[in-house]
C-alpha cells in the first residue's frame, strides 16, 4: 500500500512505532495536572516523557505538520495544540499550507 493516498497520510503501524513517545506524552494531556506541568516547563516535560531531540525540536516548533508526517496521531497532535494554545483551525491551516 502507497505511504500517501490522495495526499492524506495513513497512520501505519510503523509510524505509530515511531511516533510512540511524542503520542504517549500528547495523551498526557488529558490529565489537567500534567497540561500544568507542561505549562510550567515544557523542556523538563518533555524530557520526563523521554522524547527525542527530534521529537522535542518538533513540539518547540509547534510543526503541527512535521509531527504527523513523523508519525503522530491527528487526535493527539490535538492534544498538543489545546495545551499550548492552538485550535483546530490553526493546525488545520499549517498542515495544509496556509495560514490564517
Amino acid at each position: 500500500m502507497d505511504d500517501v493516498i490522495s495526499g492524506a497520510y495513513l497512520f501505519t503501524g510503523e509510524r505509530s512505532a515511531r511516533s510512540y513517545r511524542l503520542n504517549k506524552m500528547a495523551k498526557s494531556f488529558t490529565d489537567a495536572a500534567n497540561r500544568e506541568r507542561f505549562k510550567a516547563d515544557e523542556e523538563s516535560y518533555m524530557e520526563t516523557s523521554g522524547l527525542s531531540a527530534d521529537e522535542k525540536n518538533l513540539v518547540r516548533r509547534r510543526d503541527w505538520k512535521g509531527m504527523m508526517d513523523y508519525g503522530a496521531s491527528i487526535y493527539l497532535v490535538i492534544k498538543i495544540g489545546g495545551v499550548t494554545g492552538h485550535p483546530l483551525p490553526v493546525i488545520g491551516n499549517h498542515t495544509a499550507g496556509r495560514s490564517i
